[in-house]
């Protein structure tokens, strides 16, 4: 993280835009263009989010190489969306640009009390978040990946026999991640009901350890005064 704790302006740019990426997805329903305009938010996620986790000098080659990867495929899938390979080549980027931008986030969370020693911010908090929204998007992309290799492995219950989109099953795996699930969009394969239960029990870690984690630093520096985890002996 760059400078002190704070809302800087790469932080709210980063939040808003993973906001975005993960419910403005509707937009791609209007048409090509928008569709190929959606995919520009990855690529700026991704950016963002590296610019606000990681410190000054630090190279970006990874993110730069995910960025070009992740844009040929996009591209590819936004004019060619007929053919299976391209959206199966789009979800495999997915997958990988945004679990990269999880371990940043991740890492940024737990040794956040190494890099900021006594000081508090909303930075661990947006983190925290900005790295659940981006779960939620890596399983929806590994969903389309099995329903790409196994057509059929979901099934919408309100318009059986009809192909499922990719905007159906990012529906699918937020109401997964929060175990809500309303029931009309179900996994009916061994493997996509597995996948689907270990993003449940992945929302359910996730909450279980980080949002604990962040509590805890925030009560050690409230009852101690210092960076949290330090000890007195």
């Amino acid at each position: 993280m760059r400078g002190r704790p704070g809302l800087s302006h790469p932080l709210v740019a980063f939040l808003a835009a993973s906001v975005l990426l993960h419910f403005a997805y509707p937009l791609t329903l209007r048409g090509q263009l928008w569709e190929m305009l959606y995919t520009l938010l990855y690529p700026t996620v991704v950016f963002l989010g590296v610019r606000v986790v990681r410190p000054r000098g630090q190279r970006l080659v990874p993110v730069a190489v995910l960025s070009v990867v992740f844009l040929v495929s996009g591209f590819w899938a936004a004019l060619h969306p007929e053919v299976p390979t391209a959206r199966l080549g789009l979800f495999c980027a997915v997958v990988l640009f945004q679990g990269y931008l999880i371990l940043e986030l991740l890492t940024f969370v737990f040794t956040y009390r190494w890099r900021h020693q006594g000081e508090r911010g909303p930075q661990l908090i947006l983190a925290a978040i900005c790295a659940y929204l981006l779960l939620g998007g890596v399983f929806a992309a590994m969903f389309g990946i099995v329903e790409a290799l196994w057509p059929g492995a979901f099934e919408d219950s309100l318009a059986r026999g009809t192909p499922v989109d990719w905007q159906d099953l990012t529906y699918l795996s937020f109401v997964t991640l929060v175990t809500l699930g309303y029931g009309d969009l179900v996994p009916v394969t061994p493997w996509a009901r597995s996948l689907a239960t270990a993003e449940a029990v992945a929302g359910t870690l996730f909450l279980t350890t980080v949002i604990a984690r962040i509590v805890g630093a925030y009560v050690s520096v409230s009852e101690s005064g210092r960076d949290p985890g330090t000890g007195s002996g």
